[in-house]
């Protein structure tokens, strides 16, 4: 236990179900530290059209530390593993004074109680290049840099030592993943270069396109059909080319490979495939599910199962990097926004006995 007058509640995770959970305890009863690389909240529906310059970064955002709850701590950094035994959380730091070749500094965290809610990482598929050379848009320092290289590749293409063909090569723009994501940010860089960009580049009008490339058979695959039709349509409309059944094999600087077209150009590639388990996820020693996107499993309290189901006393999980055993849920906001606001309410003292996120029968009516 931590020599401390109030218990250490630590939150791995800065996502929407760990967020809630920080702004909303009472700091009258927990020393509250947060552990996260990211230093905010992404709204990630709003950072597609932050990239296009819709709004300021700041509106798709918001900060974990605030005036009015400076008694919490934040630790900018990921955490490696955790020594459920000895309640300690083994961390890495993520800053970069000296630039990207900056040696980590490691240190531990100790803890009373735990909520585990590090979200999940950018599913790449261990894609040869995705990582190097493709952008992904999870955060808003990745809309920052596509905003960026969106105003370079136009700069670039109107060169006068620019061919024609070097200028169609530079403005397709690739983006892989068909889903929700994918789909957005295709609509909004339409819509950025069909309203504003063409007039301000005369020269290049017509020589843009937009490909969305997904391995599916169609675009929103996970969705309902006639959402995926919708969607579809309203694409085509925009004349944003969809190219389904589609591998990519690899990834360059300047274009993609794949099996079906072999090499494509490309001045900008966006990677919006789904997400894969965090590597302290797949690290941990409990009970996930054996099949699909590999989550930590919780009972109805919220509270982390082991191995042999039965639960960890003051260890919790909520957001992408978790799901109920026997009732799985979305990775959705709603989802970690509401299981953040049951866990406060129990942690605060609040929730009446015995009350779950979900009935004994597996309802869902915990989830407005």
């Amino acid at each position: 236990m931590v020599d401390s007058k109030k218990p250490v509640l630590a939150v791995i995770g800065s996502g929407w179900g760990g967020f809630t959970l920080t702004q909303k305890i009472d700091l009258s009863k927990y020393t509250v530290k947060v552990i996260s690389p990211i230093r905010t909240i992404q709204y990630t529906p709003l950072l597609a059209s932050a990239a296009c310059g819709l709004f300021n970064f700041r509106m798709a955002e918001e900060p974990v530390r605030r005036k009015s709850r400076t008694d919490m701590s934040y630790y900018k950094a990921f955490a490696e593993d955790i020594d459920f035994e000895k309640r300690v959380i083994r961390c890495k730091s993520d800053t970069h004074i000296k630039g990207d070749d900056e040696e980590p500094e490691f240190f531990d965290v100790e803890y009373d109680k735990l909520c585990i809610a590090p979200g999940c990482d950018i599913q790449d598929f261990g894609t040869p290049g995705a990582s190097k050379h493709a952008f992904f848009l999870k955060t808003t320092n990745d809309a920052r840099l596509i905003q960026q290289r969106i105003l370079e590749i136009m700069d670039k293409a109107s060169l006068p030592t620019t061919t024609e063909q070097e200028q169609r090569d530079l403005l397709s723009i690739r983006i892989v993943g068909g889903g929700a994501i994918g789909i957005e940010a295709a609509a909004e860089l339409w819509d950025l270069w069909f309203e504003e960009m063409r007039f301000l580049f005369p020269q290049l009008d017509g020589k843009l396109t937009i490909t969305i490339h997904d391995v599916a058979p169609s675009i929103l695959s996970t969705f309902d059909a006639r959402l995926s039709e919708y969607a579809t349509q309203s694409l085509e409309g925009k004349q944003v080319a969809l190219k389904t059944y589609s591998h990519i094999s690899s990834v360059e600087a300047d274009g993609i490979i794949t099996k079906e077209d072999g090499r494509l150009p490309s001045g900008l590639i966006i990677w919006a495939t789904g997400n894969k388990a965090s590597s302290l996820v797949q690290k941990l020693d409990v009970k996930k599910p054996e099949h699909g996107l590999p989550r930590i499993l919780t009972d109805k309290y919220l509270r982390v199962l082991r191995p042999d189901g039965s639960p960890m006393k003051d260890v919790y999980a909520l957001g992408d990097a978790a799901d109920i055993d026997g009732v799985s849920l979305p990775t959705l906001a709603e989802v970690a926004l509401q299981k953040g606001e049951y866990l406060t309410t129990t942690l605060n003292g609040r929730e009446e006995d015995g009350a779950t996120m979900v009935s004994s029968e597996g309802d869902k009516s915990g989830l407005a």
